[in-house]
């Protein structure tokens, strides 16, 4: 659902500037967790695709570390989608 919202040229830029500001932060976030992702990818000899199927699955069983990288990839799929959004308000 899209709203219009009216506001003066100072408000907008302080939005845009804040926007713009969540980006760049965004985008490091982005980088911290793929490199995250492929610490394990390498250390495990399998892609987080491949972590994923067999975590699903329930093959590779409960050590925390498994945990991490499903965090991992879930906030690296969350920060994508935050940049997309951004992107096409900015």
């Amino acid at each position: 659902m899209a709203t219009t919202l009216k506001i003066d040229r100072d408000d907008a830029l302080i939005v845009k500037e804040s926007l713009e500001l969540d980006r760049n932060i965004m985008k490091l976030s982005l980088l911290e967790y793929r490199k995250k992702l492929k610490g394990l990818e390498k250390k495990h000899k399998m892609t987080t695709k491949a972590f994923l199927q067999k975590f699903n699955a329930g093959a590779l069983g409960d050590d925390g570390e498994w945990f991490d990288w499903l965090f991992a990839s879930k906030a690296c799929e969350h920060v994508k989608e935050r940049l997309n959004r951004i992107a096409a308000i900015v």
